[in-house]
């Protein structure tokens, strides 16, 4: 085994990782490339606040703890903008029937 991996190699296991999330959340059937990379966004933020609040709990630092609440805001408010674009997308297909 490896120890070190390739950029390709890491490239490739982030693009898995975010293909299962969007399978465990159902969101496979994305067809909106601006959708699936805010989701995407939304996943690597979040996955990368987990050591963050992981440490937080054990050193008992606001600050870690700040941290990571402002990421958990920010990732509600890129989810947001994607149901507001998927309304949007409804909305002109209703005024075309």
């Amino acid at each position: 085994m490896a120890l070190f991996k390739s950029a390709e190699e890491k490239a490739e296991a982030q693009a898995q990782k975010e293909q299962k999330l969007l399978e465990r959340f159902g969101l496979q059937t994305l067809s909106n490339r601006e959708d699936i990379e805010s989701v995407q966004r939304i996943a690597r933020e979040l996955a990368g606040s987990g050591l963050s609040e992981f440490g937080a709990l054990l050193s008992n630092n606001d600050t870690a703890m700040n941290r990571a609440q402002t990421q958990y805001t920010r990732a509600i408010m890129e989810q947001n903008f994607i149901i507001i674009r998927q309304l949007d997308r409804l909305a002109s297909l209703l005024e075309e029937k």
